[in-house]
């Protein structure tokens, strides 16, 4: 026989209402179980300037360089296409990396200049090798090369061409897409945990903790053979030629990092 304390005097006082969400209007109803009568509580405004629901986009871009910048988003349709490529042109973007299944034909980017790169991975996870391989090495193919010398603050701003833009998404934009422009910022230059810190200020929510802890073991220059930040990775990228002379420049033949 169970027994059933009922010294309450020395908690606080305990509401008997509880709250419950409907979709259909995304209000709130508070319900007091002993009378059981509702009250519809008001839906909390949303913040001035977001894009609608299923339309966000946020632009990152790095502080070490202004040759690159990264635009995350969530998953297009054909139907929501339009405004998003009114987004992409005005961004400069020159590719889209999708991380999942495709839900819009590539061939209306792709009569628009943009190229679009089909690297799927799973849901929640961390990419593979492969996947890490082709995204380094697109970023360093798109990052604007700096001049040699040191040209005046005019002179920049005339010749200096529009810094290009690589689009990344996957469903929600929280995660997949997130996790790629953190590791390309860890290459350019920032600290670990510093682009969660970056990357979440400008898109909350990103990141889950299997991937938060993969981004703070992540090893800059390992995955790509030692090219990053070796001062002799040009010369003998030099040589071999192909796919691997442009892995072993990588991004430290513009940027002289720390291993």
């Amino acid at each position: 026989m169970s027994t059933i304390s009922a010294n309450t005097s020395a908690h606080a006082p305990v509401s008997m209402f509880r709250s419950v969400s409907t979709e259909s209007s995304g209000s709130t109803i508070a319900v007091n179980p002993s009378t059981a009568r509702l009250q519809r509580l008001p839906t909390p405004p949303r913040s001035p300037g977001l894009a609608p629901l299923g339309r966000q986009l946020t632009l990152i871009e790095p502080p070490m360089t202004k040759g690159i910048r990264f635009l995350i988003l969530d998953c297009p349709t054909d139907s929501t296409l339009p405004f998003y490529m009114q987004e992409l042109k005005r961004n400069n973007v020159t590719d889209v990396v999708r991380c999942c299944e495709p839900t819009y034909r590539a061939e209306t980017l792709q009569a628009e200049g943009i190229t679009v790169h089909d690297w799927p991975f799973r849901d929640g996870a961390v990419p593979p090798v492969n996947i890490i391989k082709n995204w380094l090495q697109l970023v360093d193919s798109r990052i604007v090369r700096r001049r040699s010398g040191s040209p005046s603050a005019s002179e920049e701003e005339e010749e200096t061409p529009a810094a290009p833009t690589i689009a990344v998404h996957c469903v929600a934009g929280l995660g997949r897409a997130p996790i790629l422009v953190a590791i390309a910022m860890i290459e350019l230059g920032m600290a670990n945990l510093d682009t969660v810190e970056f990357i979440r200020r400008r898109r909350r929510g990103c990141f889950n903790s299997n991937q938060i802890q993969y981004i703070d073991g992540y090893k800059r220059g390992k995955i790509l053979k030692n090219s990053l930040g070796s001062g002799s990775s040009a010369s003998s990228g030099a040589s071999s030629g192909g796919a691997a002379s442009g892995l072993k420049s990588g991004l430290s033949k513009m940027f002289r990092l720390k291993a």
